[in-house]
């Protein structure tokens, strides 16, 4: 993700990523072919334009691409939302029906982070 990062910028390469396909039987990593020449009306051209496509094929030419599919990052992006809603004084039942989770995952999820930030402070 980082050097797809590098080559089109992060908020284009988290659009990209998040419009790949799964990887086989692995959900958490996407997969595309980058062609060492590319057509105009390839799979890429249609989901960066031209200008990004050519970029991404210039840098990663003949290369298959597996990067993360994000998951993890948007897992702890939300649970540090949940965390900040909790702290400002929002109820569980209320994080919940935001999140569409549990009022129970929400818990944990508050108490998990909470313990994580204890440890880490010593």
């Amino acid at each position: 993700m980082a050097e797809i990062a590098e080559v089109i910028g992060r908020e284009k390469a988290i659009d990209f990523v998040r419009q790949l396909p799964q990887s086989g039987s692995r959900p958490w990593r996407a997969c595309i072919y980058i062609p060492k020449h590319l057509p105009a009306d390839h799979k890429l051209v249609q989901m960066l334009g031209w200008h990004d496509a050519s970029k991404l094929a210039y840098a990663f030419s003949g290369m298959i691409l597996q990067p993360s599919r994000l998951d993890a990052m948007e897992k702890a992006h939300r649970n540090r939302q949940i965390v900040r809603a909790a702290g400002d004084g929002v109820s569980i039942e209320e994080i919940a029906d935001v999140y569409e989770l549990s009022q129970y995952h929400v818990k944990d999820i508050i108490e998990a982070q909470t313990t994580e930030q204890e440890a880490a402070n010593g």
